[in-house]
């Protein structure tokens, strides 16, 4: 025996209005288009000062004896110490791909 007295169109019809309008009304329509908000974080970059003031960057930690690829004069470089202090000349083997 129902409470209400109305037809089972119109309890069926109120019902999904309801649950319309509530679901119209949650917040769970308003999310946003991302699912994670990173923060972003710029990129570390190494420096290597020359004597002479020539500035070169690399994406990786310079070390002695090794070749590197300078990110401002875009090409590869090879590190190199002379009386305790790093130097830099430009690699001159097989090209790169």
């Amino acid at each position: 025996m129902s409470y209400i007295h109305m037809r089972e169109e119109w309890k069926l019809f109120t019902g999904w209005l309801l649950l319309v309008i509530l679901l119209l009304l949650s917040d769970c329509t308003n999310a946003p288009n991302g699912a994670f908000n990173i923060p972003h974080t710029p990129p570390i970059r190494y420096e290597l000062i020359e004597p002479l003031g020539t500035k070169h960057k690399y994406k990786k930690e310079p070390l002695v004896d090794k070749s590197y690829y300078c990110l401002i004069h875009e090409v590869p470089e090879i590190i190199w110490e002379d009386r305790g202090v790093k130097k830099v000349r430009t690699y001159t083997g097989p090209k790169f791909r």
